[in-house]
């Protein structure tokens, strides 16, 4: 079963899910940095707050092909950043994703965007029990990097 599939199928289990497990998750501050045209990837950024345990599993947008979990790896004496197939949500604890730590990573970004727009992103959680939970945000592009437009022709 592919990628594309097993989105597909866990959206058919969020659906289908009732409202008596209902858990209560927030974003605060989510941001993505500005993408110019061609650009491949930008990181985005959220601190998650949830009253019951979870684990942010996958994230989605239309203006990206696909979105990494990703963090950053000092072990060892080395620096680096790795794709983490999970991050753990802490009940009443904020999960913090922010610049110099983990972080979501739009891959083949397919649009421009500058600062002030607004990005839309899914957060895909799941729950002890594998219950699927979603949660759309929307992330004001800001930085310093603001779209190439095409400048007007002149005659």
């Amino acid at each position: 079963m592919n990628r594309a599939s097993r989105l597909i199928l866990a959206l058919g289990l969020i659906c289908v899910a009732t409202a008596a497990g209902a858990v209560e998750i927030q974003a605060k501050n989510p941001w993505v940095r500005s993408a110019a045209e061609g650009q491949a990837t930008t990181p985005a950024y959220v601190d998650i707050l949830s009253d019951t345990a979870l684990k942010l599993v996958a994230a989605t947008s239309p203006w990206a092909t696909k979105i990494e979990l990703r963090t950053i790896d000092t072990g060892a004496g080395r620096s680096g950043e790795r794709t983490v197939a999970a991050f753990e949500v802490p009940a009443g604890t904020a999960l913090r994703l922010a610049p110099g730590g983990s972080y979501l990573a739009l891959i083949e970004v397919t649009r421009a965007f500058g600062n002030g727009d607004f990005v839309p992103l899914t957060l895909l959680f799941e729950d002890a029990a594998k219950t699927p939970h979603t949660l759309a945000v929307k992330a004001q592009a800001r930085g310093l990097l603001l779209p190439q437009r095409a400048a007007p022709k002149s005659d």
